[in-house]
């Protein structure tokens, strides 16, 4: 059985990111989205537990996804749970270049290979920052996140 994993922080979650999710789950026996939680970085806008819900809205149809949070590194978490290969998506070249980077140094530490897809077009300029710039702007969101994701993000930035 083959398993990967789609790790990210999906702060918010993209209609990017459910595609690409949807396009690898037709390529593994099993997909886990890793929510990953860092410690060190800013606080998000959603919890862990409503990027959870609201991806289970979006791809709990999928038989074979799973979603999943983690802390620390991705390629710690992908060892423990038998996890063969880390699954990135492309938007343009410089994600390449961060992504080569990053695949580069997941590899040396745990061996794990890294597998890229090309975003879609119409979602390839589609960024979580992007949005949160929007959405603090009360601008309508429903071109780049799921509505739910929208609702929340609107009623949690016109909070701040």
């Amino acid at each position: 059985m083959f398993k990967a994993i789609y790790p990210g922080s999906f702060d918010p979650p993209t209609w990017g990111h459910i595609r690409l999710i949807r396009r690898a789950a037709k390529l593994f026996d099993v997909l886990i989205v890793g929510i990953g939680e860092n410690l060190k970085k800013r606080k998000g806008v959603f919890t862990i537990q409503e990027k959870i819900d609201g991806f289970q809205k979006e791809i709990g149809d999928l038989p074979n996804v799973e979603i999943m949070s983690f802390s620390g590194l991705v390629t710690n978490f992908a060892k423990e749970n038998g996890i063969d290969l880390l699954v990135r998506g492309l938007r343009f070249v410089g994600d390449m270049e961060y992504e080569m980077q990053m695949a580069r140094a997941n590899y040396k530490l745990t061996g794990i290979e890294t597998f890229f897809l090309m975003a879609d077009e119409d979602t390839s300029t589609i960024s979580s920052s992007l949005i949160r710039e929007l959405a603090a702007n009360g601008a309508p969101l429903g071109d780049y996140i799921p509505s739910h994701f929208e609702t929340l993000l609107h009623n949690k930035t016109q909070k701040e």
